[in-house]
């Protein structure tokens, strides 16, 4: 299905009166479907009874009005009568902090952030509440998903983010037993993080940053821990209601941040992991409050790292920003219409089926007050409200599109869990890892080539994943798998292009003296690592032309091996890009972080030297994509388009974010299946342009521009 609608309840807000009134506006917009929270603390008030009467009340609204249903259960807000009192069952911070229960600013109804789920006891009542829920609409036809973890996370780190947790006595005695599993003997251990211990029992995580061997495991053994988690949800969902679809939403992508500032190794919502565990997954986006006067780019950019974490399964957008965000006493800055009609496009441009918006009605009570309405304080449209209403019946009348993935992009942005977890375990420098990710796919995004992220969880799909070139960003850490899998794919036709500094580290943080992965994959040898001054920027030139690009932070010194030709030098003549041709494909190497030195200085040269690399029409589908528009514009931003598919069609998604008028030209490598076409438009503003082609005629239906 195709998800338009928004977040309408958590209790006790919006009251009853409210409902009838809003339910027949939201049919009126086009609204497909609606999201309710089931609070534990307001659902099972008293101890093993369960009051649904307010949610069955809105479903049977939401019937009435011919909308779809998603439940998303909150045991995070627990019930008081959960407290033992004792201060050992809740979160505890590194410093010994005890995170009671409260009420946080999304929480009205307080219990947040209830007991740590390693105690055992109170999983089982947590998980009982999911179960019950379920069940109690198991039957119910308007349900269309239950949501079981919202913005997975662990729990209370947005409010302790320069702390770390959780430190309580049932997290230490499972980070215990996940380390005997691991590594099955003390000695195993004590050998893996070069300590004495002569007990498990003395055995503890790092309370600060320092060693990394035990960081990593620390933050391993989390994220595995938030997927069992979530495993644990997934099934009381399933025990209830094994016919309804399961989901979970993040936050954002945790491997990006938003402001590109990282949060897998601090939040630990690594959307790579959550996702394999549920039917449909999800993205929350606040892009105007939360990411910057960058939000249309970066709103993309975090879109398309969900639907590659998606991997095949249906994601959308589960909350997305309705009105003002909350930095300040009265709210910030208003989305505008255009906004969200272009963070609407963003999600089908990758693929995502539809946006759900967070909220409805502006939040009535405690620090969210007065943000976040679709509509005004009365229950009014708003510009927000008729846009998304523009797009809600533009995007459900299209043909097909409920049923179309992406197609195989032949451009691709490596993205490495391990890479990311080293640099937060060196004092939590996440942010250089993040910086790299979205300036590589920035400098494609500015060109309009398409590209796609493609996570190292898959790196065996590599071969048949029509990746045709392959972007390493800041690759600090490459397994030997990796390698041997990354050297198959140059032999094979791949170009290979990688950064500064690949498998400078094994997974366990031991620095690889051997630099094998330097050798095997681009024949060349290390010699050392340099600075630059105050860590900024790095200048090199082209042999071809003098022409100069620039990286930044580092720069490695290498010294090139038989068949490996020096494209580009340093100031010193060092080599700084090196070519070596393998089998039918190559691998290039440059020798400081150009993604990281584009994504914060934005020097054209920079990106240019990234994009050269990348394949221009983005699909084997299109033998030419041209993508032409005006100056550059102050805030990057620039035209995109994505090539969408089915069994049967091709649907071509192209919009126009900038000022500048855009043309855009696309012609398919077969043309048998279009005769004589070569399909091409002009935007002259802020439009959206759609076209669905059918193979089996070759005809084009383009849909009506529309303002937003």
């Amino acid at each position: 299905m195709m998800y338009y609608g928004a977040q309408y309840y958590r209790p006790p807000f919006p009251g009853s009166e409210c409902w009838q009134r809003d339910f027949e506006n939201m049919q009126a917009l086009g609204f497909t479907c609606v999201k309710l929270w089931a609070v534990w603390n307001w659902v099972e008030q008293e101890q093993g009874k369960f009051c649904f009467d307010d949610l069955d009340e809105l479903v049977a609204l939401a019937k009435q009005h011919g909308l779809k249903v998603i439940i998303n259960t909150i045991p995070e807000g627990a019930p008081y009568w959960t407290d033992t009192g004792n201060a050992d069952d809740l979160y505890q911070t590194a410093d010994g902090q005890r995170v009671a229960y409260g009420g946080p600013a999304n929480l009205p109804t307080a219990g947040w952030p209830g007991r740590c789920i390693d105690d055992d006891a109170f999983t089982a009542l947590a998980a009982r509440f999911i179960e019950e829920t379920a069940r109690h609409f198991a039957t119910e036809q308007a349900v269309a998903a239950i949501d079981v973890w919202n913005e997975p996370h662990l729990e209370p780190m947005y409010d302790y983010r320069q702390n770390m947790l959780c430190y309580c006595p049932h997290s230490k005695a499972r980070f215990r037993r996940w380390l005997q599993e691991k590594y099955g003997s003390l000695q195993a251990l004590n050998t893996a993080w070069y300590r004495t211990y002569r007990s498990w029992q003395e055995v503890a995580p790092p309370p600060r940053f320092g060693t990394w061997a035990d960081m990593l495991d620390w933050r391993k053994f989390w994220l595995w821990n938030m997927r069992r988690w979530l495993d644990m949800r997934v099934a009381a969902s399933r025990r209830g209601a094994p016919n309804i679809p399961v989901q979970t939403h993040v936050a954002y992508s945790g491997i990006l941040g938003n402001r590109i500032v990282g949060g897998l190794g601090n939040e630990l919502g690594d959307e790579f992991e959550l996702a394999r565990g549920v039917d449909i997954f999800g993205l929350s986006s606040f892009p105007s409050w939360l990411m910057g006067e960058e939000h249309v780019y970066r709103h993309f950019l975090h879109s398309a790292m969900i639907a590659e974490a998606a991997h095949g399964k249906p994601f959308y957008q589960v909350e997305l920003q309705g009105g003002a965000g909350k930095p300040g006493l009265l709210g910030g800055l208003v989305p505008t219409a255009q906004d969200v009609t272009l963070w609407n496009w963003n999600t089908i441009a990758v693929g995502g089926k539809g946006s759900v918006y967070w909220q409805y009605a502006p939040e009535p009570a405690g620090l969210e007050s007065p943000g976040f309405g679709l509509t005004g304080f009365l229950g009014e449209n708003t510009p927000r409200s008729k846009a998304a209403a523009e797009c809600a019946k533009t995007l459900t009348a299209i043909p097909h599109l409920e049923h179309a993935r992406s197609a195989k992009i032949c451009n691709a942005v490596y993205v490495s869990r391990s890479s990311d977890l080293l640099c937060f375990a060196a004092d939590r420098q996440e942010s250089l890892y993040a910086t790299g990710l979205s300036g590589a796919f920035q400098a494609a995004y500015r060109s309009s080539i398409p590209v796609r992220f493609f996570h190292q969880d898959y790196i065996d799909e590599l071969p048949g994943s029509g990746i045709q070139t392959l972007y390493l960003p800041m690759p600090l850490v490459l397994s030997a798998h990796e390698v041997e899998v990354l050297g198959r794919f140059v032999r094979v036709g791949g170009t290979l292009v990688s950064e500064a500094c690949p498998g400078l580290y094994r997974e366990d943080g031991l620095l690889e003296q051997n630099s094998a992965a330097l050798y095997e994959l681009f024949r060349l040898r290390h010699v050392g690592i340099e600075a630059s001054p105050e860590l900024g920027q790095v200048e090199a030139r082209w042999l071809e032309n003098d022409a100069p690009f620039y990286g930044r932070l580092y720069r490695q010194v290498v010294q090139p091996c038989e068949g490996a030709q020096v494209l580009a030098v340093f100031a010193d003549g060092a080599p700084a890009v090196t070519q070596y041709c393998c089998g039918r494909g190559r691998a290039v190497w440059f020798g400081t972080y150009v993604a990281n030195a584009y994504e914060t200085q934005r020097d054209v040269a920079s990106a240019q030297a990234i994009a050269r690399w990348f394949v221009p029409q983005g699909y084997a589908a299109l033998r030419q994509l041209s993508v032409t528009h005006g100056a550059a514009q102050r805030i990057p931003l620039a035209p995109v388009v994505r090539l969408l598919e089915t069994d049967s069609h091709w649907l071509l998604v192209a919009q126009n974010p900038t000022d500048a008028p855009v043309s855009v030209s696309a012609e398919f490598a077969q043309p048998q299946a279009f005769p004589a076409q070569k399909l091409s438009a002009q935007e002259a503003d802020r439009y959206v342009l759609r076209l669905i082609l059918q193979p089996q005629s070759g005809r084009v239906i383009t849909w009506p521009k529309r303002r937003a």
